[in-house]
This record gives C-alpha cells, sequence and structure tokens, in this order.
C-alpha cells in the first residue's frame, strides 16, 4: 500500500495505552510505514518523553492545556501531512490488515467516512455505532429495537459476515476518512469537549451525503477505559455524555424533540433499573440510577 496516511492519536495521561497502539500500528503496518501524530492533551504521566524516546520518528504535538478530544483532533489534522485519515483513540490496539483495509475502503469509495469493527480486550464483540440523539433514536431504545440491531450485528460478526453496511454514526474511537472531506466538514465542532463530537461530524457528513460505514473485516481492539464496561461509567463520565447529546441537539434539533428525547430516555433508563433490579444485576441497575440522575441534573439547569 503507498497511499500517504497520517494516524492521529489523542493522548490525555494514557502512557500506556498509548504505546501499545504505536506498537500495534507499527506491527500492522509491516509493509509501510505511516505517519503517526500524537497530540498529547498536557499529560502529567511523561508520555510525551516516554514517545520520544521509543518513538523517535513518531511526531509529537504538545498542547499548553487539555483542550478536549475535537480540538486536539483539529490540531493533529493541521499537522498531518496524509491524504488518508486515521483519528484514534489512545486505547485502541489496531489488530493485521485494519489500517490498510480502512484505508483501502476510502480510496475506493472517496465520499466516504469509515469506522472497524471493535471488539473488548477477551475477543468479545463491541458496539461501533449509534443513531443520532434523536425521538427516532429515543423509541428506538425504549421499545428494544436498538439493542436487537446491536444482537443482530453481533451475531453477523460471530458467524464471519463481513460485508460493510451504512450507519448514522460512527463510534468516534477511529474514524477513517480523506483529508479533504475533513476540511470540507470544517473538522470536529470543538464546542464539543469529550463526547458526540463524533456524532456532530458524522451528522454534518449526512446533510452533505457523505456515507458513513463500517467495515467488518477491519478489527481493532478497543479498552473503552479499560475496566468500564464491566463496572459501567463513572458519574462525570455519564454527566459529559448527556452534555454532549444536549449541545447536539440543541445545534441540530428543535427544543421539542430535544425535550421529548430526554424524556423518553429518563423513561427508558427508569426502566431498565428497575429490570436490572429485579433480576439481581445489580451493577447494571446501579449504572442506569446514574444516568437518571445526570439527565434531571443537566435538564433542571437548562
Amino acid at each position: 500500500m503507498n497511499e500517504n496516511i497520517s494516524i492521529i492519536i489523542i493522548s490525555y495521561n494514557s502512557k500506556e495505552y498509548v504505546i501499545d497502539c504505536i506498537k500495534s500500528i507499527i506491527y500492522t503496518c509491516y509493509d509501510f510505514i505511516p505517519e503517526i501524530i500524537i497530540v498529547d492533551n498536557n499529560s502529567s504521566d511523561n508520555t510525551v518523553e516516554v514517545v520520544e524516546n521509543l518513538f523517535p520518528d513518531v511526531v509529537i504535538v504538545r498542547n499548553k492545556e487539555n483542550y478536549g478530544y475535537a480540538k486536539a483532533i483539529n490540531i493533529g489534522v493541521e499537522n498531518a501531512s496524509g491524504d488518508y485519515i486515521i483519528l484514534s483513540n489512545a486505547d485502541v490496539v489496531y489488530r493485521k490488515e485494519s489500517i490498510q483495509t480502512l484505508v483501502s475502503h476510502i480510496v475506493a469509495n472517496t465520499n466516504s467516512i469509515c469506522g472497524p469493527q471493535q471488539i473488548f480486550p477477551d475477543g468479545n464483540f463491541q458496539r461501533s455505532f449509534g443513531y443520532f440523539p434523536s425521538i427516532k433514536r429515543a423509541l428506538f431504545d425504549l421499545f428494544g429495537f436498538t439493542r436487537f440491531v446491536q444482537i443482530s450485528k453481533k451475531n453477523e460478526y460471530e458467524k464471519g459476515n463481513q460485508k460493510p453496511y451504512q450507519v448514522e454514526y460512527i463510534d468516534g474511537a477511529i474514524l477513517c476518512t480523506n483529508k479533504n472531506i475533513f476540511n470540507d466538514l470544517n473538522g470536529f465542532d470543538e464546542d464539543y469537549f469529550f463526547y458526540s463530537e463524533e456524532v456532530d461530524f458524522c451528522y454534518k457528513a449526512q446533510m452533505k451525503g457523505i456515507n458513513r460505514t463500517i467495515i467488518p473485516s477491519s478489527v481493532v481492539v478497543h479498552h473503552r477505559g479499560g475496566s468500564q464496561e464491566k463496572q459501567g461509567m463513572s458519574y462525570k463520565s455519564i454527566e459529559m455524555l448527556i452534555k454532549g447529546e444536549m449541545m447536539f441537539l440543541k445545534k441540530h434539533k428543535s427544543e421539542f424533540e430535544s425535550n421529548t428525547y430526554f424524556t423518553l430516555e429518563l423513561i427508558y433508563f427508569k426502566l431498565l433499573t428497575l429490570l436490572y433490579s429485579l433480576s439481581g444485576r445489580k451493577e447494571k441497575s446501579e449504572n442506569c440510577k446514574l444516568y437518571v440522575k445526570a439527565i434531571k441534573k443537566i435538564r433542571e439547569k437548562e
């Protein structure tokens, strides 16, 4: 593969993840060397120093403070020389041919953004896409359609089905596109600090008729903050997620749709809390309670 590729990794106190991510890129891209750019959001765990010593060819951009994910991505793209870009979380391990497969899709489909199939470190299927916050999404959640679709994709993946499929938004842990599309969409909206910036980006892409595609034949390991999936997200993370969704709705939807969305999501998480409690799944129940608390708190401030 001779395409000019830049891989942009955002780091913030994630030294071990960054090292593993870079190693996986080098091992995966044995037949070509992509440009690797680390944009560090003022880490205090000597990430920059370690990367400089271990990987002298890696480009490092040092931010003077934690600018958040969206702004860091934009800074990384500004410093990228590649025609094709992969935007990456630090806690990602690239598997064999994963990078080549993503870029090959973009080369063949120039009007496209794509992402890989993500899996957990134990090899289990992981959600890699979602629906835009909307009344439709809330109804899908409430009546189980969202979960049904994810289970269907999980079954297809486990059966070896590698056919690409279109989605509303691609999970932002890994996005691949060409630089022209990224610039035409004005990059990531820097009003988002962390969470929902990829939702906004993919929504802008949809408005311009740009495809968003999951490529199941490209597989990456995504740690998702280590043990979050088992223990549930922290309240702070959930609050940031809800705020990101609220910002998206304010930017792109009506006040009626925003209010209806969060009303339905509140019912959904209350119902999940009850169901998990009755089935003895205490951790899941407590996690859903945090969503209920966060939605109520944020809406009261509006």
